[in-house]
Order: C-alpha cells, then structure tokens, then sequence
C-alpha cells in the first residue's frame, strides 16, 4: 500500500478512487452515482481542509473541478433542475478559479497549462449543452456562466471569450426582436462584446470578421436610435417654445435646429426614413418659424427624395411626406408664377423704351425702303468704320440690307 506523506494526499486518493468507480459505474441508477458523487465530495473537500500549502490547495481544488465537470457533462442540461445544475457549474468554475490561482505558486508550467487546457473543454461542453436549450434559457446560461469566471482571477481563455461572442450575438438577437419597444437592449451588447476581446488569447485575431460585422450591425442601430432620439427631443422642444413663450427666441430656435441636424447625420446612410423625417422636421422650422422658405424647400425636397428611394417600403402615405411634397409642389408652382411675373415687366419695360425708336422705324418704312435703310444706318451704323449705305436697286438690295 502507498504510504501517503500528508493527509490531504490520502484524502484525494481515497477520493480518486472512487471517481474511478463512478465514471465506470455510468449505467448505474441514478441514486448510486448520486451516493458516489457525494463520496467523491467529501473526500476532496477533506483533502481542501486538511491542505497544508499552495500546492495541495491547487491540487485539491483541480479535483473538486473535475468531479463538477464529471457532474455536469453528465446531465442532461433539458430535463435538469437548473438551481442544481447552476450551483454546480458555480462550484467549478470557482475551483478551477482557485486551482489556478495556488498553481501560479506552487505547480509547474506543464500543470498550468494542463488546467487551462481543462477549462476550456469543460466551457465548450457546457456550450455545446447550451446550444440544446431555448434562446432565452440559453441567454441566461451563458450569463451565469460569464459572470462565475469573472469573480475568479482566471483570464485569457478562449472558450470564454467564444461564450462571450455568443452571448453578444444572442442579446443583439434578442434587442432587435424589441427594438421599437425597447431600444436601450442594444446598448448592452458591445459591452459584452469588449469583454470577449479581454477574454480571447490573441484578442486582435479572435474572430475578427464576425466581431466587426456584428458590431457594425449595433452601432448601426444606435446611430438610428440616438437619431430618432435627437428629432423627438427637438420635436418637444419646438412645440414647447410655440405653445409657452410669448416671444420668439431665435438662440433656442438655432438650438431646436442643431437637434435635427444632429438626427440627421446619425441617420445618414444608417436610417433612410429617420434622415427623411429629420430633414422634414428642419424644413418645418425654416419653414414655419424663421420664414426661410428656400432653405425649408431645400430640405423638403431632401426629404421627399430619400423616402421615394426606400423600396419596396413605401412612405408616400405618410403625413410628414405629403407635408414636404405638398411644400415643395406650392413653392415650385410660387416660383414659376414669380418668374412669369418678371418676364412679363421685362417685356413691358422693353415695350417701353423701344417705342419712340419703333414710331420712327414705322415712319421710315412708310416711306420706302430707301428711307428705312438710310434711317438705320444713321440710327444704328454698322460696327464696320466707314461702312456706308449701298444701292437700293432691286439687284442690290439683299445685299445692302445683310450690311446694315
């Protein structure tokens, strides 16, 4: 028999022999494994007690791992009681947290990696477990399971930070499906997101390409809800200056307009509808407020432009669109009617001026063409110096009036 130099050695033998029977013992019913676990227990925690250094506290702690992990790899996660099964994934991770932690002072190179190696299987089984559970029960595991390692000084393992991805993607899952009702849910998932990265071993090449598009994907829906935010806030702002104050303040109004620009970069080329309705809202102001009415219809026709490019979705019913096209449709109409207007005076004001000159064209031509051509030369000479008047003969008179 060996003989054992401390007690804590002999404890986890005792308890390393019987492990060996239950895990050859799978098939046995349920209230036998359950009276071996329960063996195993005590035997380990009995050699925890009785550990007299680092190193049999290491040792000690890395069995009560593995007996969890036995424990847990061997339930069916389904049907299990989850207040079990969650104390005892708590139990392990804790252990191995421990174990790891004595190791660093006493144990060798080889048997800290041995350990890590350890976790990171025992993590991508209770994964694996995970993926046969319902979203919001699988959301829930792997938080609980994330949140036991970071109470342990436990880092850089990458069936961590895989959890940590997974998790970040469920919750972005899950914060879409609510979006409209709940948008802050997608404030909480680049947080999870940056916690994979401290997790992963080499955090610049750890799932790279998913990471970005995923958080590309979320910061694309904060721009949209931060935009969306930006215009109901200039919105009540607005309506609560019209509907309180007696006098118009043009610094708060250039404020109310900051607000709407501010929706309408967050939305650009994230949110086509937001930037519409956030140019909408601006024209209102310059519209309605200022009496700026080519800048409103700037925005107008902004806003009218980008809700017709949003196919197959259509905007045209709404009434903030048929506000801005009805606009741009009047001040276009204004505009032609201004322009008539001009032309009409212009033409009235050159009717004006030319008609003395008329009256005396009418009376040469009255007189013949001789007497029209000579009026003009003397009136409106050639640009030619010296140029004079050729013959009115009916051979010669094309000629002299291409002159004139």
């Amino acid at each position: 028999m060996k003989n054992f130099t401390t007690p804590s050695e002999k404890y986890r033998q005792q308890g390393n022999e019987i492990f060996a029977i239950l895990k050859e013992q799978e098939h046995a019913a349920f209230v036998v494994r359950q009276g071996r676990f329960t063996d195993v227990l005590k035997y380990y925690n009995q050699a925890l007690n009785a550990s007299m250094n680092d190193d049999e506290r290491a040792s000690a702690h890395k069995n009560l791992g593995a007996l969890y992990t036995y424990q847990i790899t061997r339930t069916n996660i389904e049907s299990a009681n989850k207040n079990d099964y969650n104390y005892n994934l708590k139990e392990c991770i804790t252990s191995y947290g421990y174990a790891f932690q004595f190791g660093r002072k006493a144990k060798s190179q080889e048997w800290l990696i041995s350990i890590r190696h350890q976790i990171n299987n025992f993590v991508s089984d209770c994964y694996a477990q995970f993926l046969l559970l319902p979203t919001e029960e699988r959301l829930r595991a792997l938080e609980f399971t994330v949140n036991c390692f970071e109470r342990t000084t436990l880092t850089r393992l990458d069936s961590v930070a895989t959890d940590y991805y997974a998790l970040g993607k469920l919750m972005f899952q899950e914060a879409l499906k609510h979006f409209k009702k709940e948008p802050k849910l997608i404030y909480n998932c680049l947080p999870t997101l940056n916690r994979a990265f401290y997790w992963a071993c080499e955090p610049h090449t750890f799932r790279s390409t998913e990471i970005k598009e995923l958080q590309d994907s979320i910061w694309l829906h904060q721009c949209i809800h931060e935009s969306s935010n930006a215009r109901h806030t200039g919105v009540r702002m607005l309506d609560y200056h019209l509907q309180n104050d007696e006098e118009l303040n043009v610094d708060f109004i250039w404020t109310i307009i900051d607000k709407f620009r501010e929706a309408i970069l967050l939305a650009k080329e994230n949110d086509i509808e937001g930037e519409a309705r956030a140019c909408h809202c601006t024209a209102i102001v310059y519209g309605k407020v200022l009496k700026m009415d080519d800048i409103a219809y700037n925005y107008h026709l902004r806003c009218i432009t980008l809700a017709q490019t949003l196919v197959p979705r259509n905007l045209t019913k709404h009434e903030w669109y048929m506000k801005s096209s009805s606009f741009v449709q009047n001040y276009r109409a204004k505009k032609v009617n201004e322009e008539e207007k001009i032309d009409e005076e212009r033409y009235k004001n050159f009717r004006t001026e030319l008609a003395s000159d008329l009256k005396e064209l009418n009376e040469a031509a009255a007189k013949g063409t001789h007497e029209l051509l000579k009026h003009i030369y003397e009136k409106h000479p050639p640009r030619k110096e010296g140029a004079t008047m050729g013959s009115t003969e009916s051979d010669q008179l094309i000629k002299t009036v291409k002159k004139a």
